[in-house]
C-alpha cells in the first residue's frame, strides 16, 4: 500500500492544503513557508497522538483536520490487522483505496473517522434497518421489511428473524447500481484508534532542528533507534544461541512459570536476598510474603542500550562531536538499512510487512555537497520500496527521472495571518516542464525554485547589469535581499515556456526582453490577448512613419552576428545557397530559387522597425500603447534595443558581452548616473529603467 494524497486543514500555516506524494518527493521554498508542517501533518495522521496543543490550531476555534488516502491495500497489508479488526475494515476498502480522516477539535481529543460506500438512499443505511426492526419478531419482522422496502421481498424466506432479514436485506443492497451509492465518512468501526496502526505506514521522521544529542538515543522513539531497531529485526532470527542464554539468565534470576508447573532454580544469593528482605518485613508484617522479580534481559533491549563512539582521531561519544558528524552518523545508519532492504518473500497467507514513509526536513544539513550527493543516491533507492519525501532548501535534492513529485510550498497574505500553499508539478507527466526544468538547472538557475519572483532575460550581460543600475537607483532594489532571481533563457524561444514552468510553482514571473522581441518572437513573450491589437495599430503606424522617412534597414553588427547564430536562418542560409548552385548550373532563373534567397533578408525589415522606433519620436509614440499594455503583465520591452543600449557612452563597444557588462557597471557610481541611462517615455514619467526596476520590485 501507499500514501497517495494527504489533506491538511487547519494547522499551523496550512489553512487548507493538498499533497499528492509519489515515489520520492521534494518540497522546497522560503523559510515558515509550510513544508515542515506538511511532513508534520502525516506524522500526526499516521501516529495519531491523542491531542495536539491549541498553538497549533490556524483558526483557534476551527478543528484541525488531516485526511490520509491509501491506495494499493490489498489482502496482505490487512493480514497484519487483529481478526476482529480485519472483518470491520475489510468492507471500507474500494477498490484498493482506503480514505482515513483524523480530527482534532480544539482541547479535545482525537476522533478517527473513515470513508466508506453507503447507498445514497437513506432508507437503506444500517442506522434506519435497525430502527425499523427493533423490538419486532415472528411475522412482523417479515411484515416490516415488504412493507418499507417491496423491492426487495424477492427472496425472503416466510418465516425471517431480525438477523435474516438484515442479511437478505444487506445482500440485495450490495447488488445496486455503482450509481446508488456515495462516500461518506462514519466512525472507525473498531471505535479504537490504535486498532489500524498495523495496517498504515509506519512514519520514520528526521526533522530539521532539534537536539541531535536526544535524537541519536537508541529508544525507539527516535527516528535513530527505529532505524537500528529495523536493523535488529532482520538481525534477531540470526542470534537464537544467543537468546537461549538470555532464556538460562533469566532462570537464574528469576521462577520459570510453564503451564501450571513453576520452578524455582534461581541463583543462591537471589533466592537468599529475597529471603533476607521478607524476613525484615515480616518483623512488622508476619504474614507478608516477598517475591524478587527481576526484568528478564531481552536482546532488543540490550542492542538498544548500546552506545556509539567515533574515533576521528580523539575516540568519544557521539554525543560528545559535532552537528555534522552525528547527522552524518543518522544518515549512515539509513544506508546500512538500505543496503538489507530484502525482497519480501511472503505468499498470499502471510502479512506483508508493514510499509514504511521517511521524511526528511532539509537532509543537507551540516554535509558536504559530496556528502548530499551521496545521501540523495540512498534516498532514491530508499523510494523504489518505501515512499520519500523530502524539504530542502538544496537544488541537489530534486531532479526529473527520480523526484517524482516537486512541490514548492509558498506563504501568502491571507486573513487573519499569512496562509501556506502547495503548488504541485509532476515531471513525469509533463514532458514539457520537465525539458524546462533541465534547461533551467544548465543555466545555472536553481536558486529560481526556492524564490518568490523570478526575472526572465535573455542576454549574457542583462544579469550583472540589471543588478548593478536596480541597486544604484534604490539602496532597496537589491535582488537578493529581495529574494528575485534572474533567470538567462537563452533566446526569446524559451520565455513562454519557462514563464509557465515558473508559474506552475506560484512564483511571479516578470520578463525583460529587448525590443526585437515585438517584431520577431512576439508570440514567445506570453502577451495578452488585447496586446495583438496594440501590436498591429503601432505596426501600421511605424511602416507608414519607415515609407515617409525611407528608413534604411542597416542591422548593426551585433544583429548580424544574433541573426546567424540562429537555427532557422541557417537552414534558410543552406536552402538559398543549394537553389543558387542550381541555378549557376542550369542557367535557369527559377523564381522559387529567388524566393528562397530574398527569405535570407526579410528580418531586415523588422531592423528597419527597430531602428525607426529608436530614433523618430513619432514612431515611439505609436509603440507606447503595446509597451505599456506589456508592462501591465509583468512583460518589460526594452525600447532603447537591447541592454547593452543603455550602457554609458564611455563603455567598450567590443570584446565579450561579460567584460563590457563589468565595465559599464564601473560607469554606474550613483543614483544620479543610473538615472541617465535612460530617458521617460512620455512626459511626466520617470525614466525607462526606474518604471522597469519599479514593477520588479513591487511588494
Amino acid at each position: 500500500m501507499r500514501l497517495e494524497k494527504v489533506s491538511v486543514k487547519n494547522l499551523k500555516g496550512l489553512k487548507e492544503a493538498e499533497l499528492s506524494p509519489r515515489s520520492f518527493s521534494c518540497l522546497v521554498g522560503e523559510n515558515n513557508a509550510g513544508k515542515s508542517t506538511t511532513l508534520q501533518a502525516i506524522v500526526y495522521g499516521l501516529n495519531r497522538p491523542a491531542s495536539l496543543s491549541p498553538t497549533l490550531h490556524y483558526q483557534p476555534a476551527e478543528p484541525i483536520e488531516i485526511t490520509l488516502v491509501f491506495a494499493d491495500v490489498g489482502p496482505r497489508d490487512l493480514l497484519r490487522l487483529t481478526d476482529e479488526h480485519r472483518n470491520r475494515i475489510e468492507p471500507l476498502i474500494d477498490d484498493g483505496a482506503l480514505s482515513v480522516r483524523i480530527t482534532y477539535p480544539p482541547g479535545d481529543k482525537c476522533e478517527v473517522a473513515v470513508a466508506k460506500l453507503v447507498p445514497k438512499d437513506e432508507r437503506y443505511s444500517s442506522e434506519n434497518i435497525s430502527e425499523l426492526l427493533k423490538g419486532k419478531s415472528g411475522g412482523a419482522v417479515r411484515h416490516a421489511v415488504v412493507e418499507a422496502f417491496p423491492e426487495f421481498e424477492e427472496g425472503l424466506p416466510e418465516a425471517v428473524n431480525i438477523t435474516q432479514a438484515k442479511a437478505h436485506l444487506q445482500q440485495k443492497i450490495l447488488q445496486l447500481g455503482a450509481d446508488e451509492f456515495e462516500m461518506k465518512w462514519g466512525p472507525l468501526p473498531s471505535g479504537i484508534s490504535s486498532s489500524i496502526s498495523k495496517l498504515l505506514p509506519e512514519p520514520i521522521y528526521i526533522p530539521a532542528v532539534k537536539n541531535l544529542a536526544d535524537e541519536l538515543k537508541t529508544s525507539q522513539s527516535t527516528s535513530f533507534g527505529r532505524l537500528l531497531g529495523l536493523l535488529l529485526e532482520d538481525l534477531t532470527p540470526d542470534l537464537a544461541a544467543i537468546n537461549e542464554s538470555l532464556k538460562a539468565l533469566d532462570a537464574m534470576l528469576n521462577r520459570v512459570t510453564s503451564g501450571a508447573t513453576t520452578t524455582d532454580d534461581r541463583h543462591q544469593k537471589v533466592r537468599a536476598l529475597e529471603s533476607a528482605v521478607e524476613g525484615f518485613l515480616g518483623e512488622n508484617f508476619p504474614s507478608v510474603k516477598v517475591e524478587l522479580n527481576i526484568p528478564p534481559p531481552e536482546l532488543k533491549a540490550i542492542l538498544n542500550s548500546a552506545q556509539i563512539f567515533v574515533d576521528d582521531g580523539s575516540k568519544d561519544l557521539v554525543d560528545n562531536k559535532g552537528d555534522g558528524i552525528k547527522r552524518s552518523l543518522t544518515f549512515a545508519l539509513l544506508q546500512a538499512y538500505v543496503s538489507h532492504i530484502g525482497v519480501d518473500v511472503g505468499d498470499e497467507n502471510t502479512p506483508s510487512p508493514r510499509p514504511l514513509i521517511f521524511l526528511f526536513e532539509e537532509p543537507e544539513l551540516y554535509l558536504h555537497p559530496k556528502s548530499q550527493r551521496v545521501l540523495f543516491r540512498t534516498l532514491a533507492r530508499i523510494s523504489s520500496t518505501y515512499q520519500v519525501i523530502v524539504t530542502t532548501h538544496s537544488p541537489l535534492f530534486f531532479e526529473p527521472g527520480v523526484t517524482a513529485s516537486f512541490v514548492r510550498v509558498a506563504k501568502e497574505p491571507a486573513d487573519p495571518k499569512p496562509v501556506g500553499k502547495l503548488y504541485p508539478v509532476e515531471f513525469a507527466l509533463d514532458a514539457d516542464k520537465s525539458d524546462v526544468f533541465k534547461m533551467a538547472r544548465f543555466e545555472n538557475a536553481d536558486a529560481a525554485f526556492f524564490s518568490r519572483r523570478v526575472v526572465l532575460f535573455e542576454g549574457e550581460s542583462d544579469d550583472a547589469f540589471c543588478r548593478h543600475v536596480a541597486k544604484s537607483l534604490r539602496q532597496e532594489w537589491d535582488f537578493d535581499s529581495r529574494n528575485i532571481a534572474m533567470v538567462r533563457v537563452s533566446g526569446k524561444g524559451n520565455f513562454l515556456r519557462f514563464r509557465r514552468f515558473f508559474e506552475a510553482f506560484g512564483i511571479d514571473v516578470k520578463i525583460v526582453a529587448d525590443l526585437d522581441a515585438v517584431f520577431d518572437g512576439f508570440q514567445h513573450l506570453g502577451a495578452p490577448e488585447e496586446a495583438t491589437g496594440h501590436r498591429a495599430t503601432a505596426f501600421q503606424a511605424i511602416d507608414a512613419r519607415i515609407a515617409e522617412l525611407g528608413t534604411p534597414a542597416e542591422p548593426a553588427t551585433r544583429q548580424i552576428k544574433d541573426r546567424v547564430q540562429q537555427q532557422s536562418w541557417r537552414t534558410r542560409y543552406d536552402g538559398a545557397k543549394a537553389a543558387l548552385r542550381a541555378m549557376q548550373q542550369s542557367g535557369v532563373v527559377d523564381h522559387q530559387a529567388l524566393k528562397q534567397i530574398d527569405d535570407l533578408f526579410v528580418w531586415e525589415h523588422d531592423i528597419a522597425r527597430i531602428r525607426v522606433c529608436r530614433e523618430d519620436q513619432f514612431a515611439k509614440a505609436a509603440l507606447l500603447p503595446l509597451l505599456d499594455c506589456l508592462r501591465a503583465n509583468g512583460i518589460h520591452v526594452l525600447s532603447k534595443g537591447a541592454i547593452e543600449d543603455y550602457y554609458p557612452d564611455d563603455a567598450p563597444t567590443s570584446g565579450p558581452k561579460p567584460e563590457r557588462a563589468l565595465a559599464a557597471c564601473r560607469l554606474v557610481l550613483n543614483e544620479a548616473s543610473a538615472t541617465a541611462l535612460s530617458t521617460s517615455l512620455s512626459e511626466g514619467r520617470p525614466c525607462e529603467l526606474v518604471e522597469i526596476f519599479e514593477n520588479i520590485f513591487q511588494a
